[in-house]
């Protein structure tokens, strides 16, 4: 007669000595499982997913002139917000940074290019006069990709005021690598 808290195993063949032998079957003590519940066991959860980067976004004309790119040529205000973002790397752990600048689309794509790495070198540069680590943050230029606006060609000085909000440097700060 079955038992609550006993398992039966049931019987098998075995090679043994040159030949198979049967062994019976046998009741064996069970794992105390409360009774009603099925034994699962779980896989431990997924790790959290990563937190979303943290973009903050310069416009280049306050960082710069119109066609300026150089550390020298970064504005006062400019200076200000870079350091406000280097006291609040310095203040968190983070995994790393990039510095991404770009343009408008006047110009040739290579000065383009051109350009735009120098805001995001000369913003970086600053950065790391700040005190954050200079291995932990990637410049890039990326020329005019991705404008925020798209403006019709009309004079020249409306033209460049309208694709202001295209002329910016961009801080992605990642939280873990």
């Amino acid at each position: 007669m079955p038992r609550h808290d006993w398992a039966w195993h049931p019987g098998y063949w075995r090679w043994a000595g040159g030949v198979y032998v049967w062994s019976p079957g046998v009741w064996v003590a069970a794992p105390m499982v409360p009774a009603g519940y099925p034994v699962v066991v779980a896989a431990p959860p997924p790790p959290p997913p990563p937190p979303p980067p943290r973009v903050e976004r310069l416009s280049a004309d306050a960082l710069f002139a119109f066609d300026r790119g150089n550390i020298g040529d970064i504005r006062p205000r400019g200076l200000a917000d870079i350091a406000q973002i280097a006291a609040r790397l310095r203040s968190q752990p983070f995994g790393h940074v990039e510095v991404r600048g770009y343009t408008d689309r006047l110009g040739s794509d290579a000065y383009n290019i051109g350009l735009s790495q120098r805001r995001a070198d000369a913003v970086k540069a600053i950065l790391v006069q700040q005190g954050v680590p200079a291995e932990k943050i990637r410049a890039e230029g990326l020329g005019s990709r991705d404008p925020i606006v798209q403006c019709p060609d009309t004079n020249r000085d409306a033209l460049i005021r309208c694709l202001q909000p295209n002329r910016r440097v961009e801080i992605v700060t990642y939280l873990r690598d």
